[in-house]
C-alpha cells in the first residue's frame, strides 16, 4: 500500500503518528508524512519521508496568544471541547462550539494553500490510505478527492467524536430553516473549491471511515463509531540519555515536573505559574526533575535545592525512575505516564481535551488534578504528598498500564488496516509504476 499521513504542524502531533507510520513502513508499505514546514525536520529525524504542504503555521505562538487571551475562562468562545459545563449539550452551546472551532481552529490549522497542496499530492501520488490527525481535516478532503480510504488517528480521548455525534443529534431536531452546520458548510465549500462537489460531503470527513484509538479502554469515550484499538507506544524524538539518569535518584523518590507550552510562564500569565509549582515542592524529600527552558530558569532565579532543572529529557527514559509526575495535560505526557504506571497530578488548561483526561485519570484512580483556577502552592503541595504517599494511586496506574499492554501494538494492527483499506478505497489502483515522491523537506 501507499500510505499518506497528514498531521498538524506541531511537534507533539507529529510524534503521535510516528510509531504507526514506522510500523507500516517496516511492514513493507510506502509511507509519506505531509505537513507544513514547521515540523518537516521533526518528521525526517524520526526516519520518515516528509512532504512540504503550505506555509509555516506557527502554532506555538498562536497557542500562547490564545491562552493569554482566554486567561481564566478557557470555555470562552466554545473552544473547551471537554464540555465540562454542559451535559447534555444545549443547542445554543453546541452551535457556538462548532462555529468557534470552525472559524478559529479548523480553518486556521487547514489554510487554503495547505489544503490545496495536500489535495494535489494525493491526486498525484494516489495513496491507498490517508491517516490524519483529528485537527487536520485537509486529510479526509484529500482522501475523498483521490479515492483513498482514510482513518483518524487520535492523540487522546475522542472529544470530537462525542461532541460531533451530540451536535448532529441536536441538529436533526431543529426546524429545517435553522439547521446551521458551520463545519459541514466549510468542508463543502472546500470540496467544491478543490474540484469536488457538495455530494462529496459526509460525516466521514469529520469522523473518518474508521478511527484508530490509543486511549486505554477504561478511559475511552463510548461511541457508536467504527474504531481500531492500538497500544500507545511513546516516541519522544531524537534524544541522548543524560549521564545523571543512569545513576540512582539523589533522594528516596523522584518526581517529574513538565510544564508544556501553555504552562511555561513564571508569573502566571498562562494556566499556572511555574513559581507556584516550584514552591509547592520546595523542601520535600524528593528529587524533582523539572523541564524548564533556559529563559524561564533565568526569570525564576534560584531554584529549590531539591530541583534538577533540564531543558529536555526523554520522558520515556525518565518516567520509569519516577514515583509521580506533575504536568499540564498534554497528550504525549499523559499517555507516556500511563504506559509506565506513574501516578499523575494534572493542572489542566480548559482547551480541547485536558479536562477529559483529568476526569478520566481521577476515575481510574491513577492520579488526580487541580483546577487551574484554584491553584496555590499549599493546595499543590497537599496533592503532591497524597500522590506520593497514597498507594492507591500507584495501584490505579498499574491497572491502566495492564490495559495498555493488553492492546494490540502498531505492528499488530497493520493487517487490520490493510483489510479496511481494501474495503473502503475507491481509487489508488491505477497509478504510475515508478515511485517518485514529491520534494521532501527537512534537509
Amino acid at each position: 500500500m501507499r500510505v499518506l499521513f497528514a498531521t498538524m504542524a506541531a511537534r507533539s502531533h507529529v510524534y503521535a503518528q510516528v510509531t504507526l507510520a514506522s510500523a507500516l513502513r517496516t511492514a513493507g508499505h510506502e509511507v509519506l508524512v505531509a505537513s507544513q514546514p514547521d515540523v518537516l525536520d521533526d518528521i525526517v529525524r524520526a526516519g520518515l519521508t516528509a512532504v512540504r504542504i503550505g506555509e509555516d503555521l506557527n502554532i506555538e505562538e498562536e497557542t500562547r496568544e490564545a491562552n493569554a487571551g482566554f486567561q481564566d475562562d478557557r470555555n470562552l468562545g466554545g473552544l473547551a471541547m471537554s464540555n465540562t459545563r454542559h451535559d447534555p449539550f444545549p443547542w445554543d452551546h453546541a452551535l457556538g462550539m462548532f462555529t468557534a472551532m470552525t472559524a478559529m481552529v479548523f480553518q486556521n490549522v487547514n489554510p487554503e494553500p495547505m489544503v490545496d497542496d495536500l489535495v494535489d499530492l494525493a491526486r498525484d501520488w494516489r495513496p491507498d490510505l490517508v491517516v490524519w490527525d483529528p485537527l487536520t481535516l485537509a486529510g479526509p478532503v484529500a482522501a475523498r478527492l483521490s479515492g483513498a480510504a482514510h482513518a483518524r488517528l487520535l492523540f487522546g480521548p475522542d472529544q470530537m467524536g462525542r461532541n460531533r455525534t451530540a451536535f448532529r443529534a441536536l441538529l436533526d431536531r431543529q426546524p429545517p430553516g435553522l439547521r446551521d452546520d458551520p463545519l459541514a458548510e466549510w468542508l463543502t465549500w472546500t470540496l467544491e473549491r478543490c474540484g469536488g462537489s457538495a455530494g462529496d460531503m459526509s460525516e466521514e470527513l469529520v469522523l473518518g471511515q474508521w478511527t484508530i484509538d490509543p486511549t486505554p479502554p477504561s478511559m475511552r469515550i463510548p461511541l457508536d463509531l467504527p474504531w481500531v484499538p492500538v497500544r500507545y507506544v511513546p516516541y519522544n524524538g531524537p534524544s541522548l540519555l543524560p549521564d545523571w539518569l543512569r545513576e540512582p535518584p539523589r533522594r528516596p523518590r523522584r518526581l517529574c515536573l513538565t510544564l508544556g507550552v501553555s504552562l511555561g510562564e513564571a508569573t502566571g500569565a498562562g494556566t499556572v505559574a511555574a513559581s507556584d509549582v516550584l514552591a509547592a515542592v520546595d523542601g520535600l524529600d524528593v528529587e524533582v526533575v523539572a523541564t524548564l527552558p533556559r529563559e524561564l530558569r533565568e526569570e525564576l532565579g534560584t531554584l529549590p535545592a531539591n530541583v534538577r532543572a533540564v531543558d529536555f529529557v526523554p520522558l520515556n527514559a525518565l518516567l520509569p525512575s519516577c514515583s509521580g509526575i506533575i504536568h499540564h495535560g498534554g497528550s504525549g505526557t499523559f499517555m507516556t505516564a500511563l504506559v509506565h504506571a506513574v501516578p499523575q497530578l494534572i493542572v489542566p488548561d480548559m482547551m480541547w481535551d485536558a479536562m477529559e483526561k483529568a476526569h478520566g485519570l481521577a476515575r481510574s484512580g491513577a492520579g488526580g488534578y487541580v483546577d487551574a483556577r484554584d491553584v496555590s502552592p499549599e493546595l499543590l503541595r497537599e496533592r503532591v504528598l497524597a500522590l506520593l504517599d497514597d498507594p492507591s494511586y500507584a495501584a490505579g496506574a498499574h491497572r491502566v498500564r495492564a490495559e495498555i499492554v493488553g492492546t494490540p501494538s502498531p505492528n499488530d494492527i497493520v493487517p487490520v488496516l490493510e483489510r479496511l483499506t481494501a474495503e473502503h478505497r475507491t481509487g489508488g489502483a491505477e497509478r504510475r509504476p515508478a515511485l517518485e515522491p514529491p520534494s521532501t523537506g527537512g534537509a
